[in-house]
């Protein structure tokens, strides 16, 4: 299977287009992957082309999942733990018939994102992204930060819990997610994977949405 998802990740050779948005706990990056989408995919149509633009999160997982022929919810498991590499009991439990010992759950995480990047056309959220395409030429990446206290606000009022237990909930996936970035940058590199950071209290989603399309246009990606 290692060897299927070479040939596989390795069938299109930086193309795109693709936007990533990565993300701290708490801003909204789903919502404005969305809005986004469907202001791209508005501009096709009257230009006269059919809309071709998506954007992908979980679907991430799912996909990973359907390659590995395991639970969507042990991805999910592996893609919230602090730990990187295989998870050997998950491995164990793989059959003979997809040679899925010889690889990982990270691996496939990377091909199925490096995959739909150069399928073009998409933006994907989290999961590494940034990280995985940014030696597309044919891309964008943008991050979403804030204050920890704006972040723990929105997580309070979104889950319904204290701002003191928000704010330990919003530190804990914040370092989550930077190591899990963290497994997908090049060792050794001094490379910025961000094109634009922006703070999401003091710009709405709206006016982050027009920026990020802005530079998608600045960048011909459009």
């Amino acid at each position: 299977m290692g060897q299927r998802l070479e040939s596989t990740s390795s069938k299109h050779v930086h193309q795109g287009p693709v936007v990533t948005i990565s993300r701290e706990c708490g801003c909204p990056g789903n919502k404005i992957a969305e809005m986004l989408t469907n202001k791209l995919n508005k501009r096709m149509i009257k230009e006269g082309h059919s809309p071709k633009w998506k954007w992908v999160n979980k679907e991430i997982l799912l996909k990973a999942s359907e390659e590995l022929k395991i639970n969507p919810r042990d991805v999910e498991i592996y893609v919230k733990a602090k730990e990187s590499g295989v998870l050997h009991d998950l491995v164990a439990s793989f059959t003979e018939t997809y040679h899925v010992r010889n690889a990982s759950i990270k691996k496939v995480i990377h091909d199925v994102i490096y995959n739909l990047a150069t399928d073009g056309h998409v933006i994907i959220v989290g999961r590494g992204g940034g990280a995985i395409t940014w030696q597309i030429p044919k891309s964008l990446h943008v991050y979403l930060e804030a204050p920890l206290s704006w972040k723990a606000n929105v997580v309070s009022s979104q889950k319904g819990i204290t701002i003191a237990e928000a704010r330990k909930f919003v530190l804990e996936r914040d370092l989550q997610r930077l190591k899990f970035r963290d497994n997908y940058r090049t060792k050794f590199s001094d490379e910025i994977y961000y094109d634009e950071r922006f703070n999401c209290k003091s710009l709405s989603e709206e006016q982050i949405c027009d920026l990020v399309y802005k530079a998608v246009e600045l960048k011909n990606l459009i």
